[in-house]
């Protein structure tokens, strides 16, 4: 039976990725070298050491929030929105925006309407 899935996102360097999802998203991570693993709450994320560039598809995730609104405002204040990420009602039932980490993966936040 399946139980829960977590992303799986190539990046360019560990350490610096470990920061930024700290530093930035609130996460807290667990380092072992060429990979890492990203825990916030009961989320997680994992990233693997990749020195390759993405070509066309920008890797990325959704993750379901429940505060889409107050995260919006506070991703916002920290300058960490797409271009063109304004928070908008999708036709597929969900209120999302995105950010992009610094690998240039793409992370979608998403709570249902």
């Amino acid at each position: 039976m399946l139980r829960k899935a977590v992303p799986l996102l190539p990046a360019r360097n560990i350490r610096e990725s470990i920061d930024f999802y700290e530093a930035k998203l609130g996460f807290t991570a667990l380092n072992f070298g060429n990979y890492a693993i990203l825990k916030y709450k009961t989320f997680e994320i994992h990233l693997v050491m990749s020195s390759e560039q993405a070509t066309g598809n920008v890797p990325g995730c959704v993750i379901m929030v429940e505060d889409i609104e107050d995260m919006y405002t506070l991703f916002s204040s920290k300058g960490l929105l797409s271009v063109n990420a304004k928070l908008k009602d999708m036709p597929w039932g969900l209120r999302e925006f995105s950010i992009k980490d610094n690998n240039n993966n793409l992370i979608r936040f998403a709570q249902k309407r």
